[in-house]
Formats: structure tokens, C-alpha cells, sequence
């Protein structure tokens, strides 16, 4: 007899969710190349789950073409950017920051699938929890499934914990920058930046980095919104407002000022 296995689109979701939690726990374990497998089993998951959710308020939705003339259920479905367009056009709350991440992870797994790929392994854990703990929050405010019951029972404790461990990672951040915003009030120099990476306003002084600064939560050192010095006038001015320049054509790098490059903007000329 011939077997078949066959999965709905829920079905198939959980499926890679389960795949991708038995990678990260053999990723954790030593095997770091199973982190690859990781990521692109949860790519896999978020894909066909925001599909699912589409489903929900119609289930001919999903299919990019569900008017045409030969339609049937092997038709082509949407895309996962266009399962995002529908559900902010349904006033679903999809956060800058899951979207950001999401764009992170279906990037490597495109460089995974297709090239070479090089990836930080605390950037893919850090990044995976921020995604599982945004999955959580947008399933419980919009659709509920039940994770607990479609879960596998084993994996069900990591899925939580990883959830979890991204929420106590974040206060302990944020309890660190408030400690250091104590210690410095006095201090005029002293400044906290947002992080360009985890989307947090978790960067500060640190001596041990090469900016100078370091984040709390996920350990980037850099910002544009940190203030450097002009390489020309001595000011001030935040890193993105800013251009880096060979200004001698010698090698000789330098950030320079928009008011230093008579950036109209910030220079009348008249």
C-alpha cells in the first residue's frame, strides 16, 4: 500500500515549527550548523502561518489568483509580503520590529538557499526569540490557536522558553541602562542611544568597545543616532546626518558635517 502524508496549511506551519525548535535545541546543544536548519524551517513557519491567519477571513484568499477562469486548490498562493499587506490592510498589528526581523530572516534564508551564507550565532538566537515572543503576542491578540495543543509536548517548553528568555534578557537590559543613568545623571556626556539592531533604547557607554558604546540587550556598538565630532568644525552631530569621506583623496577617512558640506538644509548661502 502506498503511504501518503499529507498536512493541511496549519499543519504544515506547526510541522516546520517543530522542525525548526529540534534544530535550535541541537544548535544549543554544540551542533551549530543546525542553526541553518533553524532558520529555514521557522522561514518556513512564519510563511505559511501568516498564510493561515489570511485564511481566516477567507480561505480564497490565500490564492494569488482565486478569480481566474482555471482556478483549483494547486493554484499559486500569495507570497509572504503580501500575506503582511493584507493583514495590515485588516488593521492587524504587525510591529516595525517583527517586520524588520522578518525581512532579516527570509534574507539569510534566501542566502542559505541560493549562496553562500555567513551568520552570528547570537544574532540568529537573539533574532529567533525576538520572532518567536512577536509570534506569541500577534496569536494571542488575533487568533489564538492553542500552541500548547499543536506543539509537539517535548518542544513545547523551548517554544516558551525562548519566548520567555527574549522578555528577561530584555529587563535585565533595561535594568542595566537604568542603573547606569543613575550612576551618570551627573554626568552631561552621559548618553543613551537606540540600538539600530534590536530596536531598543539600550545603548550606552561602554569602555570596552570601539565606538565607545555598546547595547545592553544585544551587544551592537553602533547607532546613527550616536553624536561623533566633525572632522572638520569639531561639532557634534548625529553619526546618520553625517557622511564618511576620504576628504584629502589620501586615505585620510573622516566623518564631515551636513553644515561643513553646505548642506542646504542647514547652511543659507543667500
Amino acid at each position: 500500500m502506498t503511504q501518503r502524508h499529507k498536512l493541511d496549511l496549519l499543519d504544515n506551519a506547526i510541522d516546520s515549527l517543530n522542525e525548526a525548535l529540534t534544530k535550535y535545541q541541537q544548535g544549543q546543544a554544540g551542533d551549530v550548523k543546525a542553526y541553518k536548519f533553524c532558520v529555514l524551517h521557522l522561514s518556513h513557519f512564519l510563511e505559511l502561518v501568516l498564510k493561515h491567519y489570511v485564511t481566516l477571513a477567507h480561505p480564497l484568499l490565500v490564492y494569488k489568483y482565486p478569480f481566474a477562469k482555471d482556478f483549483n486548490d494547486e493554484s499559486q498562493t500569495i507570497g509572504l509580503q503580501e500575506a503582511i499587506n493584507f493583514l495590515k490592510n485588516e488593521g492587524k498589528d504587525l510591529t516595525d520590529q517583527f517586520l524588520k526581523d522578518l525581512a532579516w530572516l527570509k534574507k539569510l534564508r534566501n542566502r542559505i538557499e541560493h549562496y553562500k551564507f555567513d551568520m552570528e550565532v547570537a544574532e540568529v538566537e537573539a533574532t529567533i526569540g525576538r520572532l518567536v515572543r512577536a509570534f506569541v503576542e500577534f496569536d494571542q491578540a488575533h487568533a489564538n490557536l492553542e500552541l500548547d495543543d499543536l506543539i509537539e509536548t517535548g518542544q513545547y517548553g523551548l517554544f516558551l522558553e525562548l519566548a520567555d528568555n527574549y522578555d528577561m534578557n530584555l529587563k535585565k537590559a533595561e535594568n542595566e541602562v537604568e542603573l547606569e543613568c543613575r550612576v551618570n545623571h551627573d554626568d552631561p556626556d552621559f548618553q543613551v542611544y537606540h540600538c539600530d539592531e534590536c530596536g531598543h533604547d539600550t545603548l550606552i557607554p561602554n569602555q570596552d568597545s570601539e565606538t565607545g558604546y555598546r547595547c545592553a540587550f544585544c551587544g551592537n556598538e553602533d547607532s546613527d543616532d550616536m553624536e561623533i565630532r566633525c572632522g572638520l568644525c569639531d561639532m557634534p552631530w548625529s553619526k546618520g546626518l553625517m557622511r564618511y569621506l576620504d576628504w584629502t583623496d589620501e586615505g585620510h577617512w573622516m566623518y564631515v558635517c551636513p553644515r561643513c558640506l553646505h548642506d542646504p538644509e542647514y547652511v543659507n548661502d543667500d
